[in-house]
């Protein structure tokens, strides 16, 4: 059963998502005219953060890894949601390679029972999930919309950030399957010790939401 509260908030993400289309249809703009980040700063690559299990993990030191990914996301974001599957088969295909994948809860008005209840609901049972309800890993890495992917790699180096794939042409508009899958393709150069090719991309989705 969904609470009045969380149908609000289910509401207010579709609100968001026609807003955001209006804005995008009246000026063209398709990148934020701000520059991407490149790196985590030298004081937030030792950022520490319990899982929604209780670990305690640093997200940006890699020890073995090749790449820390990141995906942002939002419970009642339709887009993110729309996401669900293919963060499954990339979780699934990259968890016997040197990457760390974990998803951000970004909400601070959720619980870790809601946040669990996602998870079983979506797939994501088996996937590592941060609760960000201060947004530390939100202001470290610049992300602002969900699903919106952050890969970093040795030295707090941003080497990707973006959407996962061009599932959406825009807002509204949903392909019938991906034909870029730009997330893979980031973690699949990085594993191979090559420059990712494009290393920034626009995420459409639900804006990540402001703190007070």
């Amino acid at each position: 059963m969904i609470s009045l509260t969380q149908g609000h908030r289910a509401a207010n993400r579709i609100n968001i998502l026609l807003a955001a289309a209006l804005s995008i249809s009246a000026t063209g703009a398709r990148l934020s005219a701000a520059d991407p980040k490149h790196r985590i700063r030298v004081g937030d690559t030792g950022i520490s953060l319990r899982d929604v299990g209780g670990t305690l993990h640093k997200p940006f030191q890699l020890n073995s890894a090749k790449a820390s990914v990141l995906i942002f996301v939002l419970h009642d974001c339709p887009i993110a949601n729309a996401y669900a599957p293919e963060i499954h088969r990339i979780a699934e295909s990259y968890k016997s390679k040197p990457v760390r994948l974990a998803l951000v809860y970004v909400d601070p008005d959720l619980t870790i029972e809601e946040i669990n209840r996602h998870r079983e609901d979506y797939g994501h049972k088996d996937t590592a999930a941060f609760f960000d309800a201060k947004h530390r890993l939100v202001k470290a890495t610049g992300a602002d919309v969900t699903p919106e992917a952050v890969v970093v790699t040795e030295g707090g180096k941003i080497a990707y950030r973006g959407r996962i794939s061009n599932l959406y042409a825009d807002y509204g508009k949903r392909r019938r399957k991906a034909t870029t899958h730009d997330l893979r393709n980031a973690i699949d150069a990085i594993l191979a010790g090559q420059p990712v090719k494009t290393p920034r991309t626009e995420a459409l989705g639900c804006f990540i939401p402001k703190l007070d």
